[in-house]
Order: structure tokens, then sequence, then C-alpha cells
């Protein structure tokens, strides 16, 4: 069973609420699946993601701003979505998936697009689909051998000869001999962890494409075992070697997979599946892959570090600056920094939601910059779709406050700001 939930929505027992339905801000679980994530929450300190609470005498959970999959040890999945983008679940469904596919040092890099329809899946469904997109080609190419070296005691020399060993197994066996060599052999341990990770998902598909698939890729990796000890594995793989380059879309969902876990979250003793993502990170990504795309006049450079706040202290510059983008044209310095949060532009008397240690910071990175111009991004929503009226630090240094719209494709979005920035 999947169930969908936004970031900050509540999760409760449904004994404590038997007639409330489920909706994207408000999940009801069995003791079950809610004994797994409250056990996940006070034992692995993942307070960053969830947080648990009373709320009159009744146990709460309360999701962060964390988005992905958790799986509960009863098979219970809950998929994560982003708040700001809507109360449509595939909507929401489909501008993540376009995010994801641009967060750096994550398993979607490597793919190109999200494929039609897909977003009406569960996002499990998803990530297995793009998955068995990476592996596909591998064994279609035909998987990687190479050279590993054994030693067996057989009745035919082939390779080095070890006499201490000779002597201690063969002393009343002079047919046989030990001997070392170099065999050609597909059991290593990219394939292996290959062929641990289609086991894994095989038995959590749902949809009939996706078993169907694995199925194939299984029966093509037969002589191949799943990996008996995953984690020496995986250290294997962490040292490059240039055969296995074109492995490495595959190997990222592997890794992601049987860890369980996305970003240092392991899942634990209490949850199958961890596979959550920071949306703030998310959103910067996103954000800072569309301006270098598609910004195609002047230089745009991502998190750059060359300023301290602190030019002197003791002879050294501390506190080092490192705003999300910087743009150079025409001799003119723009920075911009994303903030993952909802905007309101109709509360002028809570100044909008925006958080006064973000605009101490945007004035730091003008001042140490150099900056002509400062942008402060945020997604765009129902109560924030047009830009801010201007906001001025002083007379040479000014501050817009502008919507970024990830539902529309990314190029559009790009242009968008910048036009709001003529």
């Amino acid at each position: 069973m999947t169930l969908s939930i936004t970031e900050y929505g509540l999760i409760r027992r449904i004994r404590d609420f038997p007639d409330r339905p489920n909706s994207l801000t408000e999940l009801f679980l069995a003791d079950v699946a809610f004994e797994s994530l409250k056990n996940f929450v006070t034992d692995n300190e993942a307070d960053a993601v969830m947080t648990f609470f009373l709320q009159r005498g009744r146990e709460c959970i309360r999701v962060k701003n964390y988005v992905g999959l958790l799986e509960t040890r009863d098979g219970t999945q809950l998929e994560i979505l982003p708040k700001t983008i809507g109360d449509r679940p595939n909507a929401a469904r489909a501008s993540l998936l376009r995010m994801l596919l641009h967060l750096r040092n994550s398993p979607f890099r490597s793919v190109e697009s999200v494929r039609l329809g897909i977003s009406r899946l569960p996002l499990w469904e998803v990530f297995i689909a793009m998955f068995l997109d990476e592996v596909t080609p591998l064994l279609t190419r035909g998987l990687q051998k190479s050279y590993v070296s054994q030693t067996n005691n057989q009745r035919f020399l082939k390779g080095k000869l070890e006499l201490a060993e000779q002597i201690r197994q063969n002393r009343h066996h002079a047919e046989r001999m030990v001997t070392t060599f170099d065999e050609q052999t597909t059991n290593l341990p990219p394939n292996r962890l290959l062929k641990s990770a289609l086991e894994f998902v095989q038995t959590r598909a749902r949809t009939v494409p996706n078993q169907s698939r694995i199925r194939r890729l299984l029966f093509a990796m037969d002589d191949i075992p799943p990996s008996d000890r995953i984690a020496d594995d995986l250290r294997a793989v962490a040292t490059r070697n240039r055969l296995f380059v074109h492995y490495q879309p595959a190997l990222r969902w592997a890794e992601a997979l049987l860890s369980g876990r996305a970003f240092g979250l392991a899942a634990g003793k209490h949850l199958n599946l961890a596979l959550l993502f920071p949306m703030e990170r998310v959103f910067e990504d996103y954000v800072a892959a569309g301006f270098k795309r598609y910004v195609t006049t002047g230089d745009v450079v991502v998190q750059e570090s060359s300023q301290h706040l602190i030019d002197n202290h003791s002879g050294l510059r501390k506190f080092k600056l490192r705003p999300d983008l910087i743009l150079r044209q025409n001799g003119v310095t723009t920075v911009l920094d994303t903030k993952w949060k909802r905007i309101d532009a109709t509360n002028t008397a809570g100044n909008y939601g925006i958080d006064q240690a973000d605009l101490y910071q945007l004035y730091a990175y003008g001042k140490k910059y150099e900056a002509s111009e400062l942008v402060l991004i945020y997604p765009a929503s129902a109560l924030f779709q047009h830009p801010l009226d201007l906001f001025g630090y002083d007379e040479t240094l000014h501050l817009r406050v502008v919507p970024f719209d990830v539902n529309v494709p990314l190029e559009e979005a790009v242009l968008n700001v910048m036009m709001n920035d003529e």
C-alpha cells in the first residue's frame, strides 16, 4: 500500500481517529506502521526528517522538508511530496521528478527525461523503472568481465604452482596441483550488486511492466550470484575502475536501494527503505542547473566561495560566503540565492513570510561580491505569482524577490526570472 503526504503533514494513529479520511496533509496509519515510523524517528535521531510529539495526549509525527519515499517493516509505503507545488498528487509528483533529475550526486543524474505518464505511478514504481532503465543497456551491451586471481587444487597445471600449499595439501596426492591463475569472470562486485538490487525490487514491484522487466533482467543474470557481503562490494566499487565507468548510474541506484538510504539517512532496523532528499537542496540544484544551461550570455558560477564575511581575524579570513549563484554580465554582478519556502505576497504586515536572516545574508553577499543587484528566489505558488516590490538596501544595492515556477519547463522558469530582473 502506498500513501501520499506533503511536507509538514501530520501522521496519526488510525485508531485515534477511526472516521477521518487520509489527505495530503494528514495521514492515519495502523499501529504497526506508525510504530515503525515512531521508532525510526526516536532511535535514529532523524529529527531533520520527522518530529514525534504528543498532541492532547495522542501520539503524532510531523513530516519536515524531506521528500521521497519511506517503507515501513510491514510494507506500507509513504511518498512525501513537495508542499508548495499544489494539492494534486500527480502534478506534485511530476514536478518533483523533474527537479530530482538535476540533483547533484544522486542516482537521478543520468536520466534524460521523465517518461510520459510516469508521474501517475507511485514514486516507488518510478524509482524502480529508473533503476531498470540504467541496468537494461548494461545487459544489452554485455556485462563487463574482468580477470580475477584464483587458487585451486586441481588435476592439471594452470598458472603458478604454489609449492608451500602443494606440500601441505597434496603430500599424498601427487596427481593434484595447487596453482594460482587469473580467470576471466562476470562474478564481480558491480555485477553482484546489480543482481542483489534487482532481487530487492522484485519483491516490491507492483506494476506489471516493472515486474516483467525485472524477470527478464534476472534471467539474463542467472549465472551471477547476488552479493553476500554487500558492504564489502560497495567499498570495492567505490574505487573507480575505468572498465566500469558506464556502470556508475546503475551502481548509484543499487547503492541507494541496498543501503535503503539517500544523503546519509539510514533506514536502520525500523524501515525497509528511506530514499529521502532535502527539498531545499533539490530546489537549489534545480534552479542552478537551469541558469547554467539556459543563461548563455555572461558567466554563471554555482556556489562561488572566493569571499569571506570577515577579512581579517588574527591574520586569517573567517566565515566563508557561498551564494547559490553569481551571474556576471557586461561588468555587472548579480547574486542569486534560492529558498524553498512558501511566500505570501499578500502578507505585507508579516513581511511576506521572508526571514530577516535571509535579508542579512543577501546584504553580506552583495557587499562582499560587489554586486549591483541581488535576487532572492522562492518557489511560485498560488500566493506568490509575481515579483514583490523592490527592496532597497541603499542607493546602490537593491534586492528583488521573485517566484520560480517548478510546474513549467525549466527554460521558461529561468527566462521568467531573467525578465523580472531587467
